[in-house]
């Protein structure tokens, strides 16, 4: 944890997800100073049959960071804003169509490596 979990559309290319990956680690690292051996990027690709915004098919991301619990409302809206600003950047998708949801989860409820995580620094 952080876990950003990308719910896209299919054939993003696989140079531009491990730049997004890479883009992603880093912002993490900056604004909410998560150990980077913590952190993890999964893409989800979908047709635009299978995602639905107002009941029509789209080709909207949307992104989902998950957190451990802690940091400052400041630092989380920061954060939303780098990752959709990168994912825009990178794929050329413009922010309109890019949808950013951070949730954060009490540190005594996440287990990596058999063990409990400790709490998320205080940003």
């Amino acid at each position: 944890m952080p876990v950003i979990i990308c719910e896209c559309k299919v054939g993003i290319e696989a140079s531009v997800k491990a730049e997004l990956a890479s883009e992603f680690t880093k912002a993490i690292r900056e604004i909410i100073l998560s150990p980077l051996d913590l952190i993890s990027v999964v893409f989800h690709e979908s047709t635009s049959e299978n995602t639905y915004r107002s009941g029509e098919p789209t080709s909207e991301t949307l992104l989902f960071c998950h957190i451990r619990d802690g940091r400052s409302d400041g630092a989380i809206l920061s954060l939303a804003k780098k990752v959709s600003l990168i994912w825009s950047t990178s794929t050329g998708q413009p922010e309109d169509e890019v949808e950013v949801l951070v949730t954060q989860y009490p540190a005594k409820f996440v287990v990596r490596d058999g063990e409990r995580l400790p709490e998320a620094p205080r940003v």
